[in-house]
């Protein structure tokens, strides 16, 4: 990899603002401490709420690259219709055994997008699916995110043109989609879902989704004008046991708005985490050990103000001391893009872009952010609350310590950090693998028609459970895209990672050749984007020896009795003789004891262990054998 210097616009000498990172902050010009008017419509792609003309059309030529080559691009689709997300990325792409599916907003109807809906492709195990001439509903949706189920099964989620929830389903033999609703007894709609699925046989699937806010002729629903609710089905989507549901915690007691998108669910298991990246308010985890059916929350960085509505108003002294602050009343938070993985032993991992807002003018309904806000910050359970540390930032390419963008007007119109969107997976070492797209500095990656700089994509690594993260790889390369001489003139954004990573990194992300979108921001002519796969060799990225993770059924492991006060006695069953090893890690994956290593043959295996001296708390175990790796988590009381 490239090594080059991590710049940020945070001091590790800031001792009031509770983020650490590893790079001395990049000096800007004043013209980049600038900033903006965010409106309170501004976060809202189009939403037509009319049937329109259902035109669907041919695409482009089919799809002819045969296989997941690793280290080389796979064109999945197109669209014109480039909004991927206001905010965090959806659940772009899942990965079941052999089979790969990635997903998409696809539309190309300029300029109301009639023919939108999800665009879907798929890997066989040995060939990827033709490019898709239309969207797979009967009717117009956007924003779909897709799971397979444990059986195989595909689960898609997007919502309507009438502010519904639809439903695709297929089992693990593919065929026809179903389609269906699910079921909300919300007077005005709900729309932008995210979806997970866990359980003990990957059955249960796990939905978030906002209420139709009121400037989208919506009304406020219980308090807030935006609110989060919760879905849940036992069944891979059959039926629904939770509807409408409200987290204690994430309702009108500390929330008088929802933003679009500003949200992520991940589940693993029992499992369930969820990060809500409201910019004016706290960054929350809420988390669940049981299914959904309760709820834990954690403050990730903490926001000064309490429960605030714009224009509602506030002094300097309500603030925090941040002498790094572009503006008097400039408040450090998040940037609304943000994810949240769940690793083998229950522990959650957060992941968000920063930015300064403002609401100087408390008349006018809107807010400032500044563009230039650069940041990348990870957080996990075990830092504590409004712990968190920078792990990515804008790169120094020419190493003059400077962020070499003559102004604001030069950043294309996300509005988010030029370090943002991220997406993360994790290996069954613990590696953890985040992807974001980031603006590039210098005239080499400026468009000179729009006069703004490009974004590619990037991956950092951190081995050490996010304490310390490796110089980030830039994917827009000539070793990896199709068209080698046109790296320089890519705008690379919005990534979907498979989060569970085994020999490759495996991801999907959006591109054209024109720096911001067409549908928002800075409302560029309708052009063409591509939806690119791309699987990186993890030896690329410094990962060596990496093994395949499979479900504790694969072994039969078990663990009982758990919780445990002492004595556990684990169970399981080899296909063949190998070197096996069993393991004990802490919840932060730091190696506590070896249970057990030897050649063990074919069959049923017991030991007995006393773990009567280890402090309480959530372990993992974990069986390693023939090449292959399992994990379960234990609670020792």
């Amino acid at each position: 990899m490239k090594s080059v210097r991590l710049l940020h616009a945070l001091s590790l000498v800031v001792v009031s603002i509770p983020l650490f990172a590893q790079q001395a902050p990049l000096k800007q010009n004043p013209a980049l401490r600038q900033s903006a008017i965010m409106t309170n419509q501004t976060e809202f792609g189009p939403v037509y709420n009319q049937p329109g003309a259902e035109m669907p059309r041919p695409l482009f030529p089919v799809n002819t690259e045969g296989s997941r080559t690793p280290n080389r691009e796979v064109i999945l689709g197109t669209t014109v219709y480039d909004l991927q997300s206001n905010s965090s990325v959806c659940k772009r792409i899942s990965e079941f055994g052999d089979k790969i599916a990635g997903t998409w907003t696809i539309g190309i109807a300029d300029p109301n997008y009639a023919d939108r809906g999800t665009g879907y492709n798929a890997y066989d195990g040995s060939t990827w699916g033709a490019q898709p001439a239309i969207r797979l509903e009967s009717e117009r949706t956007g924003w779909p995110n897709h799971v397979f189920t444990g059986d195989g099964g595909e689960f898609i989620v997007s919502h309507t043109g009438q502010y519904r929830l639809k439903v695709l389903k297929r089992g693990p033999g593919g065929g026809a989609w179903t389609e269906s609703l699910i079921p909300t007894s919300t007077p005005n709609g709900i729309l932008w879902p995210r979806a997970a699925v866990g359980g003990d046989n990957g059955q249960t699937i796990h939905i978030i989704a906002i209420t139709a806010p009121t400037s989208l002729q919506g009304a406020v629903y219980e308090g807030i004008d935006g609110h989060i609710l919760y879905y849940r089905s036992p069944d891979g989507g059959q039926t629904w046991d939770v509807t409408d549901g409200i987290i204690p915690g994430l309702d009108s007691t500390n929330y008088a708005f929802g933003r679009a998108d500003a949200y992520y669910i991940d589940a693993r298991g029992d499992v369930v985490a969820i990060g809500i990246f409201n910019q004016w308010n706290d960054l929350r985890v809420f988390k669940s050990d049981d299914g959904g059916d309760t709820w834990t929350s954690s403050v990730v960085l903490e926001f000064p103000l309490e429960k605030y509505n714009i224009d509602d108003g506030y002094t300097t002294a309500d603030l925090l001391n941040d002498p790094n602050a572009p503006d008097t009343l400039a408040i450090l938070t998040n940037d609304e893009t943000g994810t949240v993985i769940v690793d083998e032993g229950g522990l959650v991992h957060c992941f968000f872009g920063l930015m300064y807002v403002q609401d100087a003018d408390t008349t006018d309904g809107n807010w400032s952010y500044f563009p230039a806000t650069d940041g990348l910050a990870y957080w996990n359970e075990t830092r504590g609350e409004n712990n968190a540390i920078v792990a990515a930032s804008a790169l120094d390419l020419n190493g003059n310590d400077t962020l070499d963008i003559a102004g604001i007007a030069n950043i294309a119109l996300y509005f988010t950090s030029i370090t943002s969107q991220p997406s993360a997976g994790i290996d069954a070492n613990g590696n953890i693998y985040l992807v974001y797209s980031a603006v590039m500095e210098g005239a080499q990656f400026l468009n000179t028609e729009d006069n703004q700089h490009y974004r590619h994509m990037f991956v950092t690594v951190s081995s050490d459970y996010g304490e310390t993260w490796s110089a980030p790889y830039d994917l827009i390369n000539a070793d990896i895209m199709t068209d080698p001489d046109l790296t320089d003139f890519m705008e690379a954004v919005f990534p979907g990672v498979v989060r569970d990573v085994s020999d490759s990194l495996r991801l999907l992300f959006q591109y054209d050749f024109r720096p911001g979108l067409v549908v928002r921001g800075d409302l560029d002519p309708a052009e063409l984007n591509f939806i690119s796969y791309v699987s990186v060799p993890l030896s690329d990225l410094g990962i060596v020896g990496t093994k395949e993770v499979v479900q504790p059924g694969y072994f039969d492991l078990k663990a009982q009795p758990n919780p445990t006060n002492g004595i556990l006695n684990v169970s399981f069953e080899l296909e063949s003789q190998s070197e096996t090893t069993i393991d004990l890690l802490s919840a932060t994956g730091r190696h506590v004891v070896k249970l057990g290593q030897s050649g063990l043959g074919v069959g049923p295996h017991q030991f007995q262990f006393d773990l009567g001296a280890l402090p309480a708390g959530v372990y993992l175990l974990r069986l390693v054998s023939d090449g292959k790796v399992s994990a379960s988590r234990i609670v020792k009381q």
